[in-house]
């Protein structure tokens, strides 16, 4: 019997290497990484492209969550993962590496550096001869401005936080320390070193002073008073008003030729809220008087400084009969006394 006839295609079927499954859905192709089809040369190129733009976006989204997940399942405490994350805040050990090494102040724009990476503050450019005070290196040509960007994001307690202060300012600025409310004032009390807040001081000199009248005087608001002052044994004479308690410092300056000089202040911070005073001080002899509307200056401490230049009542040497020097004053709000 003739053999049968051999198949021309004498190799054995292959078998599939992956089992039947039904179609899936071409958007679960894409996600599922172990599917294999067959597609064009440039369709490969073209999703290779898009996987790696895909890859990197979860890359950033898996690193955000795994740190908030850490932090949720308590792996990460807050003060450790305080550099993971760029909004939360930095605490410096010490501000001085804030301040310029050369002159000791705090850093401001623009700010260069050295070939060596030492850095110094654009005023002591002149200073230091464009030469870096550390290496001698060549300096000024090279501008910092990773250190910019830290000064410029460099949020401080206001140094009035002590007294009250909640405000936070960049590092340096000074612009909200000079009017600041809370601004550190001195009882102007002769031989007394208390300081504090404005109202600090008002509230220590009516608990520790108010006892001793040569001391402290009080007085009233629109409200004419007389009073000496010995110049024998001090050369000023403090008020306190008697309801709301704002400190007056009359003060003399004795001029190097002749004469006095008399200045009249208020203790009491710079700050734009706060209600601003006049007055009227006399110097009353037996048949003449000498009389100034001032504007009172705010100042948050007295000294015994050079004599003033402006706003002051001058007392010639003929009124000065002895040291008791004989005064009226008067204080009011605003201009009231300005123009008598």
């Amino acid at each position: 019997m003739p053999p049968p006839p051999r198949n021309p295609d004498h190799r054995s079927p292959k078998r599939p290497r992956f089992p039947l499954s039904p179609p899936v859905p071409e958007e679960e192709e894409e996600e599922d990484d172990d599917e294999f089809s067959d597609v064009s040369a440039n369709d490969v190129e073209d999703r290779s492209d898009e996987s790696a733009d895909d890859e990197e976006d979860d890359v950033e989204v898996v690193a955000v969550v795994t740190v908030a997940e850490a932090q949720s399942r308590g792996y990460l405490g807050s003060s450790s993962s305080s550099s993971s994350i760029p909004s939360s805040p930095v605490k410096l050990n010490s501000t001085e590496i804030l301040d310029c090494p050369t002159c000791l102040e705090p850093l401001r724009g623009p700010i260069y550096q050295c070939h060596n990476g030492h850095i110094t503050c654009s005023p002591c450019l002149p200073r230091v001869y464009k030469h870096c005070p550390v290496c001698r290196m060549p300096i000024g040509d090279i501008r910092c401005r990773a250190m910019e960007m830290v000064i410029e994001s460099s949020a401080v307690p206001c140094r009035y936080a002590m007294y009250g202060c909640k405000e936070t300012t960049l590092y340096g600025d000074q612009a909200h320390e000079k009017v600041c409310l809370y601004t550190r004032c001195q009882c102007p009390v002769t031989n007394c070193n208390y300081a504090g807040g404005y109202k600090e001081v008002e509230a220590h000199a009516r608990l520790l002073h108010s006892w001793d009248v040569e001391d402290l005087t009080p007085f009233v608001f629109n409200t004419p008073q007389i009073f000496s002052i010995n110049l024998a044994r001090t050369s000023r004479a403090v008020f306190q008003e008697e309801k709301e308690g704002d400190m007056i410092v009359v003060q003399t300056f004795k001029r190097t030729n002749a004469g006095l000089c008399v200045t009249v202040n208020h203790i009491a911070p710079l700050s734009l809220g706060l209600r601003n005073l006049s007055c009227s001080i006399a110097k009353l002899n037996s048949f003449t008087t000498l009389r100034l509307g001032v504007m009172v200056k705010r100042i948050q401490n007295v000294r015994e400084q050079e004599e003033p230049i402006e706003d002051f009542l001058f007392i010639p040497d003929y009124m000065l009969i002895d040291n008791h020097l004989k005064m009226q004053i008067c204080v009011g709000s605003e201009f009231k006394y300005v123009h008598i």
